[in-house]
């Protein structure tokens, strides 16, 4: 049973509380988290929703499990920021007929907070199955795809999320533990590289699609008969071959980044010299030493990747 306070709210996981200190800062995130079991309560009563367990995975939002008074398996995301739970919110309903993310079922705008359908079982789609589980990810690309690709005007361009990541590698490997350590003295020059590649990939963009901009494994849960959905949108409009190269790039299963390009190749969707590139910016962009894993796939792959014959494909 999940354990709960006299109040009836569900414990809240000692990893979110940490997430929220963290990225809060101590006053502000104790303070949040103060605030955060009447908050609970509140939208619990306005909702007729009976309270199951905090997701402890989070750590931008509190999600409560819980059930709606007609059965409905449901969650209840409060977040930190309520323009983020705001555009959150906009783009499942944007996506609302695809089938591919959870129905937002109640919300309030002022706050951020919203009520969600629950993807059942909801297992993180971890992607440890070889060629089966591109073919997933491919249905979900193609479930996905919006009616409108151009997309909304309140949705920022993807060069504005891809230089963001780019700013993050180039703000983690200036930290001492790297720029200090010869093994990765080359890595600053790949960053330049990728920035170089990723000016090009954005300059020679003709078609503009509605993106999720984070649609990575931890952000795909395992839904009814196996089919994938995605959570947690960040949101963006630009190349959709940039969707497809995240979750190519960070990879921890059996295949490596050039099996899951070879696989993802012949999607209808996709632009195999496209999607190349993209993978190579996002690969330099997520290379983290400390997941081992990943990091020894992506440096495989980069090892294997000129950046100028990239740059001359995509001219």
């Amino acid at each position: 049973m999940t354990a709960q306070a006299d109040n009836g709210v569900p414990e809240i996981p000692a990893r979110l509380v940490d997430a929220i200190v963290f990225l809060r800062g101590e006053e502000e995130g104790r303070t949040w988290l103060a605030e955060l079991p009447g908050r609970i309560l509140d939208h619990a009563r306005r909702w007729g929703l009976s309270l199951g367990r905090i997701a402890d995975g989070g750590a931008m939002s509190c999600c409560v499990l819980c059930v709606t008074g007609d059965g409905t398996e449901s969650v209840l995301k409060i977040p930190l920021s309520a323009e983020a739970g705001r555009q959150e919110a906009r783009l499942l309903r944007l996506w609302g007929a695809s089938d591919a993310v959870p129905a937002v079922l109640r919300d309030v705008p002022e706050t951020g907070v919203f009520l969600m359908s629950r993807i059942v079982p909801g297992t993180t789609a971890w992607a440890r199955s070889g060629p089966a589980d591109s073919c997933r990810f491919g249905e979900l690309l193609s479930r996905l795809e919006t009616a409108e690709p151009a997309g909304p005007a309140w949705l920022e361009d993807l060069r504005e999320v891809a230089e963001l990541r780019m700013g993050w590698a180039r703000d983690r490997f200036s930290e001492p533990r790297y720029a200090d350590d010869p093994r990765y003295a080359g890595h600053t020059a790949s960053i330049a590289d990728a920035e170089r590649v990723l000016a090009v990939l954005l300059e020679t963009t003709r078609e503009r699609h509605v993106l999720h901009a984070d649609l990575q494994a931890k952000n795909i849960l395992c839904g009814p008969e196996g089919r994938w959905f995605a959570i947690d949108p960040m949101g963006a409009v630009g190349d959709l071959n940039a969707e497809a190269a995240l979750w190519a790039a960070v990879q921890d299963g059996p295949a490596t980044v050039a099996d899951r390009l070879g696989e993802l190749e012949a999607h209808p969707l996709l632009d195999p010299e496209r999607l190349r590139a993209w993978t190579y910016v996002f690969a330099v962009a997520e290379y983290r030493p400390y997941l081992p894993e990943p990091a020894h796939r992506i440096e495989a792959f980069l090892a294997d990747t000129d950046p100028r014959e990239l740059v001359e494909q995509l001219r």
